[in-house]
Parts: C-alpha cells; sequence; structure tokens
C-alpha cells in the first residue's frame, strides 16, 4: 500500500502542478503578484514531491541511494525542509498580497509590486536554507530505531528539525495567513460600501467583489487544507523525539511508525492539491485553465492536420 499510495500522491500532485505553471505562466498572469506566489509555489511543490517521494519509490525496489550514501542522505533532507518551507511562506506572502491590494491605503496597496514579490521569494529561499543549514550536519543515512532510514542521529537535532519545522513551516505561516485572510475580508466589504452603487461603479463592484472572493476562497481553502494535513505530522514528529528514550513494545512501535508513515504522506498530499483547489473553487482560474486546453488543441489540430 505503501508504494502504491506514494506513486499515486506523486503523479497526481505532478499532474496538478504541472498543469498550474501552464495557467499561471500565462502573459497575463506574470504581472500579477498573487499569480507569481501561485507559479512558485507550484514549482517548490514539485521540488518538495519529488525531494520526499521519489526516494520512497526507489525503496520500495530496494534502490533508494538516500538510505545508504551520507551526501545524497544530506543534500535530499535539505532540499525537502527548504521547498516546503518556501511553499507554505510563497502562500503566506500571496495572503498578504492581497490583503496589500484590497487596502484604502495607497501605501499599503504598492506593497503589491513584482520587485518587493521577488525579493521577498529569494529572502524566503536564503532564510530556509540557513534555518535548515544543519541537515548537512545532524542528518545520516543507515539509521535504525528512527522513523526514516536518512533522519537526525541524535536528540537534539531532531528537536531542532521539529520545533523549526512545526514554527517556520505549519504555524506561523497558518496563523498569518488566517489573520490577513480575515481582513481582506473587511477591507473588500469596507470598499464596497464605501463606493456609491450608481449603474457604472456597480459592475465595477460586483466584478471586484467577485474576483477578490474567488482569491480568498482559493487561498482560505488551500490554508485549511495545508493546516489539516500538515500539523498532525508536526505533532507526531514532536512525540517521537520527546520519546526516544523510552522502550517501546513491538505493537507500539508498529503502531507509532504506522502513524508516522500515514502523516507524512498525507503531509505530501498538500503539495499536490493546488491545482484542484483552484479548479473547484476559482471559476477565473477554472475559465483560464479551459482557455488553454482549447488554445493547445487548436495548435495540435492544425500542427496535425
Amino acid at each position: 500500500m505503501n508504494r502504491y499510495l506514494t506513486i499515486f500522491i506523486l503523479l497526481f500532485g505532478s499532474f496538478g502542478n504541472v498543469l498550474n505553471l501552464f495557467v499561471f505562466y500565462q502573459p497575463k498572469h506574470r504581472a500579477n503578484p498573487c499569480a507569481v506566489y501561485f507559479f512558485y509555489t507550484s514549482i517548490a511543490g514539485l521540488i518538495a514531491l519529488y525531494s520526499g517521494l521519489l526516494s520512497r519509490v526507489f525503496a520500495s525496489f530496494s534502490l533508494d541511494q538516500s538510505a545508504t550514501d551520507a551526501f545524497i542522505c544530506k543534500t535530499r533532507a535539505f532540499i525537502i525542509w527548504v521547498s516546503t518551507t518556501a511553499s507554505s511562506w510563497f502562500l503566506t506572502y500571496a495572503t498578504i498580497d492581497r490583503y496589500c491590494i484590497s487596502c484604502r491605503d495607497a501605501h499599503h496597496r504598492n506593497l503589491s509590486n513584482l520587485r518587493f514579490t521577488r525579493r521577498l521569494m529569494l529572502i524566503t529561499v536564503v532564510g530556509g536554507s540557513l534555518v535548515f543549514a544543519e541537515t548537512f550536519y545532524c542528518y545520516v543515512p543507515n539509521l535504525k530505531n528512527s522513523p526514516l532510514t536518512c533522519y537526525a542521529y541524535n536528540m537534539i537535532c531532531r528537536l531542532y528539525n521539529e520545533i523549526a519545522s512545526a514554527v517556520m513551516f505549519v504555524f506561523i505561516p497558518s496563523i498569518i495567513m488566517f489573520i490577513f485572510g480575515y481582513g481582506t475580508v473587511q477591507n473588500v466589504r469596507k470598499l464596497s460600501q464605501a463606493i456609491a452603487p450608481t449603474a457604472i461603479t456597480h459592475g465595477t463592484i460586483i466584478t471586484m467583489k467577485k474576483t477578490d472572493r474567488q482569491l480568498i476562497q482559493m487561498l482560505i481553502v488551500q490554508i485549511i487544507l495545508l493546516t489539516i494535513f500538515n500539523i498532525p505530522l508536526a505533532i507526531h514528529r514532536l512525540y517521537l523525539t520527546s520519546i526516544l528514550s523510552t522502550p517501546k513494545s513491538l505493537l507500539r512501535s508498529t503502531i507509532e511508525n504506522f502513524c508516522f508513515q500515514l502523516f507524512y504522506l498525507l503531509s505530501f498530499m498538500s503539495f499536490g492539491m493546488p491545482f484542484y483547489i483552484y479548479t473547484l473553487t476559482g471559476a477565473v482560474f477554472r475559465k483560464d485553465f479551459i482557455n488553454l486546453v482549447r488554445l493547445i488543441y487548436r495548435k495540435v489540430k492544425i500542427a496535425v492536420f
């Protein structure tokens, strides 16, 4: 089951993220900071999926080099931590961007620009790299009695990794996203009430409310699912580290390992879901995707015939 579920999540996530890249790479989205965040979130998601799950597929065929090679083990762990953290924070920035453009204050609206977007993403990648640089020291292969064969080898390293990942990847981004998501809803309501409902502005209000509502829905649903799918693993990691020196029965060890493997796979599900969330909750995204499919179909038809 572990092998087939891993392969399913990998294919499921790859398909969705690649389609996201095609949609958000369209010219009309490249100048939109929020769409740029979504684009690079998909890239980070792809990196996380392949660095985190591909080795598990190889392991099911006894071909996982990260289980025995120290360099591959350390590099893979580093890439996983940085890519997952970057993905989470890019979504956080997208939520803040929605808040900024909905503000009546011109200074706040001006914060939504591509130069600021690129700087934030660069700072995030560099910051994540510094926070998790310890993986090159802490992670070693061929470990026994650990959740993964390639894992942090002592209590201090494990505790640092679990706390850093829980705080940097799950709790802080989720709290920020919920706060700014709520703030965006409030800003849109205030802005709508402040504009006189004339025949001309009424259409503008409806369009603005519809677009913002869809973007908020896309973000909020993704935030909720990201939190639901990642909190169990974060808590379970901390639990396993806290009882590292506790004697366990075979049954208890088996149950704990099963829970870890399940939560681990569910955590990576969150990196494969964005496309499906956007398609189900965002009519604008769905329309862009359908138009893209039609465009590709026409080009293929012309090329063939």
